[in-house]
């Protein structure tokens, strides 16, 4: 598991903490050389109550741009090495449950009428949804890596991604390597600084 993943998405969503729990599935798919660290591997991380679970995935097998997407109740952000994406959503079902499709005719029938007619917008009265697309520098662009560095040297003043914010990375991928050769969930016991089987 790449650690810049798990540290992107760290500083993006403000956490400097380590997973409680990892749960990861992988294999070497591709580059059958003697390597023994899986080429393709799917990580879900658990970052304690109130937290959305993480699911990172890693493939090694083929060239693919590094992309976050934080899902919510308002839409989809998509994060991106160029980009960011801002698809809305309005919160509310703008379409019947496609489970109904699956429903005798007389229920199906019944269901799909009243919903069209609750919910369906007059027409011309369509709402339309506007997103947003912001365009920028790589953020793997060295000159502002180095200038934050040099700044950070020259001011005293700390950085972000410190040596703990490196180490909470660390740990989770060092915890989805345990979970992929345990074939388990594995969890991080802070008091014993060890990683234990489920």
């Amino acid at each position: 598991m790449l650690v810049h993943l798990v540290s992107g998405m760290n500083f993006m969503l403000g956490w400097n903490e380590p997973p409680r729990k990892a749960m990861a599935l992988g294999d070497i798919l591709r580059f059958k050389d003697g390597r023994d660290m899986p080429d393709v591997q799917a990580a879900l991380f658990d970052y304690g109550e109130g937290r959305a679970p993480v699911y990172l995935r890693l493939n090694l097998g083929c060239e693919s741009p590094e992309t976050y997407r934080f899902q919510g109740s308002r839409g989809i952000l998509e994060v991106t090495e160029f980009t960011i994406n801002y698809y809305p959503q309005s919160g509310v079902d703008e379409a019947p449950s496609y489970y109904a499709y699956g429903f005798p005719r007389t229920m199906r029938e019944a269901y799909f009428k009243p919903w069209h007619e609750e919910h369906d917008p007059k027409p011309g009265k369509e709402p339309v949804s506007e997103g947003y697309n912001y365009r920028g520098a790589s953020w793997d662009e060295e000159k502002p890596h180095l200038w934050k560095f040099f700044q950070a040297v020259k001011s005293r003043q700390p950085v972000v991604e410190d040596a703990v914010f490196g180490n909470h990375a660390a740990l989770a991928c060092h915890m989805a390597n345990e979970s992929y050769f345990r074939k388990a969930a594995v969890t991080w016991d802070a008091a014993k600084a060890t990683i234990k089987s489920q």
